[in-house]
């Protein structure tokens, strides 16, 4: 029973062999091939930290994102009203002349004004008469000839009289037009003897001291435009000419329909050269920030975010 089980292992030892043998006769290529790279590792690595790998290199520059914007807007003047009169009449004198100009209270138009005196002139005389008849009442009321409630009645009719005669110094003055502020009147539209009415447009009159230049912005520059910023401004009524001028007002809101703001710039006019309603394109020099520039070899995109080689 001994020697059978001896045997039995024999033949299955000797089996096991066989088979290793076999598999490493097999895979003999594999298994030089993993013998011959163990033993070649380090010398590649050694050859391959010798090796140089030409790269371009860049250095890292700053650019300005700012930039010139230029827009057209319509000239108007600081100030500008069409001339009227306050009353009806006949134009009895005018002194409004084009280019002509004028301070503050001027007189720029005359009506006739006969029926308006005479109406001054009666209105003091029953001021005159009220007062005396007052103070006529007031020496009796000392004596006790004139009632108290006499005495308050003659002071109400002096006190109308004097009303009255405001009324018609007010009417007095409004046949006379005065300039509203310094400024320059425009071409008469009426003659000295026509007849005017308070709805009679008379003459232009403006103050071009500043001249203002109005444009509609896009939202997209609205955050990078601010009040006080210099402009410059061009325009075909005085060509080769540029003017400097700053930003005096940005609109509060923004129109809905079409995105954009209005901004409004002055433009000083010593001169007198520029002219309300001429055409001016304006030039704005935003400022920008500064941001890194390389070449758009170097950026890589991964995972949704850019990296630069460095």
């Amino acid at each position: 029973m001994i020697r059978q089980v001896s045997a039995f292992r024999q033949i299955t030892l000797v089996s096991l062999l066989a088979g290793v043998v076999a598999l490493a006769w097999y895979n003999q290529d594999s298994l030089r091939l993993a013998v011959g790279l163990a033993s070649e590792a380090p010398d590649n690595r050694s050859s391959r930290a010798g090796t140089s790998v030409p790269v371009i290199v860049a250095p890292v520059e700053f650019a300005n994102d700012a930039l010139s914007l230029q827009v057209v807007g319509t000239g108007r003047a600081l100030r500008s009203v069409s001339l009227r009169s306050e009353a009806a009449g006949k134009v009895e004198s005018i002194a409004i002349e084009p280019g002509k100009k004028f301070s503050r209270d001027d007189i720029l138009l005359t009506l006739d004004d006969t029926d308006q005196e005479l109406a001054v002139k009666i209105a003091q005389a029953r001021l005159d008469e009220g007062n005396r008849v007052f103070q006529r009442g007031e020496t009796l009321r000392t004596t006790g000839n004139t009632a108290l409630a006499r005495l308050q009645e003659l002071r109400t009719a002096a006190e109308v009289a004097r009303l009255e005669l405001e009324r018609a110094k007010e009417a007095l003055n409004d046949r006379v037009l005065r300039a509203p502020f310094d400024g320059i009147s425009g071409i008469a539209e009426v003659e000295v003897g026509a007849w005017v009415d308070t709805q009679t447009d008379i003459a232009s009159y403006d103050d071009r001291s500043i001249i203002l230049v109005q444009f509609e912005l896009p939202e997209t520059f609205l955050s990078r435009v601010r009040e006080s910023m210099l402009v410059t401004a061009t325009t075909a009524s005085v060509p080769g000419e540029y003017f400097e001028g700053t930003v005096s007002a940005i609109d509060s809101r923004i129109t809905a329909s079409s995105r954009t703001t209005r901004v409004r710039v002055s433009i000083p006019n010593p001169d007198d050269g520029l002219r309300p309603g001429a055409s001016f394109t304006i030039k704005l020099d935003i400022p920008g920030e500064q941001f890194a520039k390389v070449p758009e070899l170097s950026l890589q995109f991964t995972r949704g975010e850019l990296y630069v080689w460095r």
